[in-house]
């Protein structure tokens, strides 16, 4: 991809860029729609990346490689989808007091828009990284986390900062144990030797910003108001201790004690994670993830038919260890551990499968941990 990035914008632009960059997606392990109730998460970045080339010009343009069109800030015309990204960083900026000159951006990958792999923070991290050194403002690494955080709340989703810290600090063959309490983490070991995490994508497009996954993060923002009423203090629904959880209860309705006990089952799991992952115990890292699933299927209701059929497979299969959906849901990917030995095999018969249940075929691949975001060039 980085010599297919380079000759195609040599030819648009008539320069050889100045710098390129790699920004990658992301897997999560386990801990899903807790980094924005303030929970634990494991998420690690992937060998799927947006890349970036970048050239002075006299005016600034950015253009797409994987869709082909192009986008001038403030141009009056209709923008692009994915403008929505380089525009809120470029906001955000612009509101901090930064400036920088003008430029010429090209960018593309194989990180698939809407998969549940983070395609939009790759984007935004990727971009905010590489008009830091373009500029030589030489932010501070904590600073681009949480200035890629608020610039991505421009596209209206209504997140936590889980991915902007794995794809900016990821570190290879590591998951980050993230207290997004906090904003720290811890590496820890992403593999069991011998076993290799495989992601399923169901086809299954979402927009979050359309979806329901704002309002399960504006559900969690009353309850927490509510539950203020009787512990004052309260910073966040992950902060409850166990006995607090308990007494908490008492003061929500059935769907609002679904979606708190999620939040609290799963920063929970994400603990037990870190510890069977640390220890090799693959039969309850497989556990968990099952665990996990069936909290967002039954409690959290961001599951879907497609979802919930691949990680049905995984549960019957005699090859994979767990399984579960990965992302804001509604759509997008599951993740797999599976023996690596067994990895051609399970793909061919999930693939099978899921052919004969919804008529088209799926791709799956080997999730590969790699480095967070940073230069490819030199």
């Amino acid at each position: 991809m980085q010599d297919i990035l380079l000759k195609r914008f040599r030819d648009w632009s008539g320069k050889h860029p100045i710098m390129m960059y790699r920004a990658p997606g992301r897997l999560n392990i386990i801990g899903e729609h807790t980094d924005y109730n303030h929970g634990k998460c494991l998420p690690a970045a992937i060998a799927q990346s947006v890349y970036l080339a970048l050239a002075p010009a006299y005016e600034t343009q950015v253009f797409s490689l994987n869709q082909e069109n192009s986008w001038y800030p403030g141009q009056p015309n209709k923008q692009p989808d994915w403008a929505i990204y380089f525009q809120g960083v470029m906001d955000y900026l612009k509101s901090k007091g930064y400036s920088w000159p003008a430029f010429k951006l090209m960018f593309g990958g194989d990180l698939a828009p809407g998969s549940g792999l983070s395609s939009s923070s790759a984007i935004t991290c990727g971009f905010i990284s590489i008009l830091d050194e373009f500029s030589s403002w030489n932010i501070s690494s904590h600073d681009l986390t949480k200035f890629a955080v608020q610039s991505e709340k421009a596209s209206g989703l209504d997140g936590g900062m889980m991915d902007q810290i794995s794809i900016l600090h990821g570190k290879k063959n590591h998951a980050l144990f993230i207290d997004c309490q906090l904003w720290t983490f811890q590496y820890i070991p992403a593999l069991i030797p011998g076993y290799q995490w495989l992601i399923a994508d169901t086809g299954v497009r979402h927009r979050l910003v359309d979806s329901e996954y704002n309002s399960r993060s504006g559900a969690c923002k009353q309850i927490l108001e509510k539950l203020k009423l009787t512990f004052p203090l309260l910073p966040s629904l992950s902060a409850l201790t166990v006995t607090e959880q308990d007494q908490a209860m008492r003061h929500l309705s059935p769907e609002e004690r679904n979606l708190a006990s999620y939040v609290w089952d799963e920063n929970r799991r994400v603990g037990e994670m870190v510890d069977a992952l640390s220890n090799g115990n693959v039969k309850r890292v497989g556990d968990l993830l099952l665990q996990g699933h069936n909290g967002l299927r039954l409690k959290y209701r961001v599951s879907c038919q497609e979802l919930d059929f691949l990680v049905g497979y995984a549960k019957q299969s005699d090859i994979a260890v767990g399984a579960r959906m990965m992302g804001g849901g509604f759509g997008g990917c599951t993740l797999h551990l599976i023996p690596e030995s067994e990895t051609f095999p399970y793909q061919i018969g999930m693939s099978n499968s899921f052919k004969n249940r919804f008529g088209y075929n799926i791709h799956s691949f080997p999730a590969f941990v790699e480095d967070g975001v940073h230069r490819i060039d030199g």
